[in-house]
């Protein structure tokens, strides 16, 4: 494949970033209109230029869409329908301690019913926590952070990569054992940046009334949808690989689970009632996603293609030296913009693909490919699909939210340095 051809498939992935992060900033009302028309002819452009250069297009189309994009989206619609079903009346002062509490359990809950999940699940009583104060936005950041991230490092059921890293045969246990001091260095770090930030930002609010201290109580309601819940991260922790034979027809595991989830989701519209559930953020991510799952296909291709060259890439720039880092900071690069699990099984299957290698031989390259796709899909509003999820949920509630660059700033500057460490600790 020459230069020009892989200029050609990539451009439509850079296209698709650099529009999400300014054409909001340039011309705000066009991208208000026309957002949807834009990515779709992009989407198309894309799709034609990937069937003339590569042969097996149809085959790495049919399967980021059928394979990769319709399970995600099926699994993000999901646990927002059935999360945003259970409600958590909680009664609190909105104090810098009461929130950073809030955040270390939102996000040690995030590990065990998903980030999606635990998002759609406690942004709602976090936001009626703190409704009384003016200036929240920051605290919608760390929320992000720390319970749409960060939190879900613990286990594969928290993030998609931890649990297509246990697909491929790392123990479920690992990443609680190997992962945890990470976790705590991160969630730490990062509240203790809230607390100072938190502190000044009090100083400009005119009135103080909400920090008065409150009897702590708290009631949850929706007991079907948190069964339907659990039942939900059964179907998704459990994976069936066979054919099931109904009527001679052969259906796979996988349709059967998509439509386990789906049966789900419509249980509990049904009990509710459709116009009870706001869709809104639900339907923004499902489109964002579609375009970049499309465009991202070529270019994951050629990385796939490539992947003797860039694992020999990697142990010329190491000179014999660890190569730790450069997995982080690439599996760190690559899921701050892309998808963070196709970041992780690329970097997973570039450091050789095979688990209990990683897992006893090279512990440390398996946790810097962990570490580095899960908490950096942290540093744009397209890293992790819960981002974009909150982003819409807040904005929905007049919170305003910084634009794709200037949070991309933010990350920078406080998720940044705190990685620097970690990366040094992983030699």
């Amino acid at each position: 494949m020459s230069i020009f051809e892989i200029i050609i498939l990539s451009l439509p992935l850079v296209v698709v970033l650099l529009s999400i992060a300014f054409m909001p900033l340039i011309t705000p009302k066009f991208w208000r209109k026309y957002e949807t028309i834009w990515l779709l002819i992009i989407s198309v452009v894309s799709i034609i230029s990937t069937y003339k250069i590569i042969p097996s297009a149809n085959q790495i189309i049919k399967h980021s869409l059928l394979d990769d994009y319709l399970p995600f989206i099926i699994m993000v619609f999901t646990v927002y329908v059935l999360s945003s079903g259970i409600r958590i009346q909680m009664t609190s002062s909105a104090c810098s301690i009461a929130n950073i509490v809030f955040l270390v359990c939102g996000g040690f809950l995030a590990s065990f019913i998903g980030t999606t999940g635990a998002s759609v699940l406690l942004l709602p009583p976090f936001l009626e926590m703190n409704k009384n104060r003016v200036h929240k936005t920051h605290l919608i950041v760390f929320f992000i952070f720390l319970v749409a991230n960060i939190g879900g490092m613990l286990t594969p059921l928290g993030d998609p990569p931890i649990f297509f890293g246990y697909l491929h045969g790392v123990d479920f246990s690992w990443p609680l054992i190997n992962l945890f001091p990470y976790w705590l260095g991160y969630t730490v770090s990062c509240l203790c940046i809230l607390y100072v930030i938190d502190k000044v930002m009090l100083k400009k609010e005119e009135s103080l009334a909400f920090l008065e201290k409150q009897k702590f109580s708290i009631k949850i309601n929706g007991w079907l949808d948190i069964i339907l819940l659990a039942l939900t991260v059964f179907v998704l922790f459990v994976d069936f690989e066979c054919e099931i034979n109904i009527c001679g027809l052969s259906v796979s595991s996988v349709f059967i689970r998509n439509l386990t989830l789906l049966i789900f989701a419509g249980t509990s519209i049904c009990s509710r009632g459709k116009n009870s559930i706001n869709l809104t953020p639900c339907a923004e991510v499902a489109k964002i996603f579609l375009a970049i799952f499309i465009v991202i296909t070529p270019v994951l291709f050629i990385l796939n293609e490539n992947t003797e060259t860039i694992r020999a890439y990697v142990e010329s720039v190491s000179r014999g030296s660890s190569s730790v880092p450069l997995y982080f900071w690439f599996g760190a690069i690559t899921s701050s913009f892309l998808d963070n699990t196709p970041s992780y099984l690329l970097f997973f299957n570039i450091a050789g693909g095979n688990a209990q290698s990683l897992m006893h031989a090279y512990p440390n390259i398996l946790t810097a490919i962990s570490v580095s796709t899960v908490v950096m899909g942290a540093m744009t509003y397209i890293g992790n699909a819960p981002n974009l999820m909150i982003r819409s949920i807040a904005e929905g509630k007049g919170i305003k939210m910084p634009s794709f660059i200037g949070y991309m700033a933010l990350s920078c500057l406080i998720i940044l340095p705190i990685s620097f460490v970690a990366a040094l600790l992983m030699r």
